[in-house]
């Protein structure tokens, strides 16, 4: 009989203790299943490379006749579907490097003079079928640190 009350208490203890853990993972994530990337996340070149697909793409879309390159990207947050939502906020700016052509960040620095954008962009992606489309972007350009507000 003891031998039962202390298995039974043992589980007790299990499932409370259980419950009242969480990784970090699950502690990261929003309402909308989206999971905040942190920096060393943010900082790996796979992301990098997603970044850049969506400045190529957001380019293109808008019919700009020169690449845009990433100068950064200030947050980062991945949803798991049937594949990958990535929701980046970019800072972006144009280069020289024509729009025709294939974009090779070692020679597409950023035009002097440009004012960078910040983009809050969304890429689907299922890489076991090789599919990769921007699905969303909104944009607006960063004020000038000479500009005044009324």
């Amino acid at each position: 009989m003891q031998l039962r009350i202390g298995f039974v208490l043992l589980c007790l203890v299990l499932m409370f203790v259980g419950s009242h853990c969480t990784t970090e993972a699950t502690t990261r994530k929003t309402r909308s299943g989206y999971r905040k990337l942190d920096r060393r996340e943010i900082e790996e070149e796979e992301l990098r490379v997603l970044a850049q697909f969506a400045a190529s793409t957001l380019a293109k879309a808008e019919k700009k006749p020169y690449h845009d390159t990433v100068l950064n990207i200030t947050e980062a947050h991945q949803q798991t579907v049937a594949g990958w939502n990535t929701k980046m906020r970019l800072l972006m700016t144009e280069t020289g490097c024509p729009i025709r052509s294939r974009f090779d960040a070692a020679h597409c620095p950023p035009k002097n003079g440009t004012i960078p954008r910040s983009c809050d962009v969304v890429v689907y992606e299922r890489p076991w079928e090789h599919i990769k489309e921007l699905t969303s972007y909104y944009c607006h350009e960063q004020q000038s640190s000479n500009s005044t507000t009324v």
